[in-house]
């Protein structure tokens, strides 16, 4: 159901006429260059994006919020490219694209509009809102419903999905949590429930339901050995999505484990092997992979079978961290390779640079011999500032 662009602009209204002191958001600037690769054909490519994000949360009484945020984005590309417009998990149409097909592209998006009652140890919230599941933080098997991809650089902000959620509390330790969506279609919708408890030992999180067409059943458990974190998750999904671009697989599962450790002074550092169930340990099945329900749906992005994810991260000055973030195909041996920093420029300012290296087997006669092979190095810095 398309509500174009009235609703866009009622929402947007509302929040240009409270007080700025009531608004929360950000102001982000990017700026990314990617190398030219002749290998794949593929162009260099700057990119620059402006985006301004308002929000806000009004209570008209004890037991009710109303929570609404719109995000407006100014986006120049060198060489255009379709606005991927993933609704999967959205009902309404509640975003305005304009200039899709020139190099200056302009997006108002309504991210959350939700209504949100509580009574006791229960919540019930309806609409736009933002929902998540899992611990593992590189690459959760158990984040099945809005999931971000593994090499996102902006996490801060989890997208929207059009859902209701019932969260009840039977003990202070644990939660039951039920989660209709709607997607796009009858055929996305999603209904899931899920339970957490902290235990003697850890975390538990237990999750049932069906995913689209997919029933999907999940574990996670999460606690600390020695000083170390481990976090172990897996997720099973049975049965092909029932969308022309159909799953390659009919049952498949994700499973990871997750170690993570102060090793000395301020270096952090997170190690997780994925098995990526969805995937293909050969690299010649990433064009069906990527054209499949499970893809298009952007419920999963690496292509793979088996991978080591790394993060380090080393805080040199209070207001500066050196980061550095890794992906290896262990199936195809590609690799990418990401350093970073991050630096506070005041209490609510701060700039964060990368560049990714990727290495791996470029593709022959056009098709794929690696994930990550082939594709030209990427260089991004952005500046937040955030209200």
């Amino acid at each position: 159901m398309k509500i174009g662009r009235l609703a866009v602009s009622l929402v947007l209204l509302w929040l240009m006429a409270t007080p700025l002191w009531a608004l929360q958001g950000h102001l982000r600037a990017l700026g990314s260059y990617q190398d030219a690769s002749p290998a794949s054909q593929q162009p260099s490519q700057w990119n620059s994006v402006g985006q301004w994000r308002l929000a806000e949360s009004f209570s008209p009484s004890s037991s009710l919020t109303l929570e609404l945020a719109a995000t407006a984005t100014g986006w120049y590309r060198q060489h255009p490219t379709p606005y991927d417009e993933a609704t999967a998990n959205q009902r309404l149409d509640l975003t305005h694209a304009a200039n899709d097909s020139h190099q200056t592209l302009y997006l108002t998006n309504i991210d959350r509009l939700n209504l949100k009652w509580s009574h006791g140890d229960h919540l019930i919230s309806v609409g736009r809102q933002a929902i998540g599941f899992g611990r593992i933080v590189l690459n959760s098997p158990l984040d099945i419903i809005a999931p971000f991809a593994p090499s996102a650089l902006i996490t801060d902000v989890r997208p929207g999905i059009d859902a209701l959620r019932w969260n009840f509390n039977p003990t202070a330790a644990s939660q039951l949590q039920a989660v209709q969506v709607w997607g796009d279609n009858s055929t996305n919708n999603s209904s899931v429930i899920s339970f957490e408890a902290l235990l003697d030992g850890g975390d538990l999180l237990f999750l049932t339901g069906w995913l689209g067409s997919r029933p999907v059943l999940g574990l996670g458990l999460a606690g600390q050995i020695a000083g170390v974190g481990v976090k172990l998750e897996a997720t099973s999904y049975g049965g092909k999505s029932e969308q022309d671009a159909e799953d390659i697989h009919d049952e498949f599962t994700i499973a990871a484990i997750e170690l993570d450790a102060r090793l000395v002074d301020d270096i952090y550092l997170t190690v997780d092997y994925l098995f990526n169930g969805c995937g293909s340990p050969d690299a010649e099945d990433i064009p069906d992979l990527l054209s499949s329900a499970f893809y298009q749906e952007q419920r999963a992005y690496l292509t793979g079978r088996h991978y080591l994810l790394a993060a380090v991260s080393a805080q040199l000055h209070p207001l500066l961290t050196l980061e550095l973030f890794t992906i290896n195909n262990l199936d195809d041996q590609s690799l990418l390779v990401r350093p970073g920093l991050t630096a506070s420029l005041s209490d609510n300012l701060s700039m964060d640079v990368h560049y990714a290296f990727f290495s791996g087997s470029s593709p022959h006669n056009a098709s794929p011999t690696s994930e990550f092979g082939g594709q030209g190095d990427l260089a991004t810095v952005y500046i937040s500032y955030y209200f």
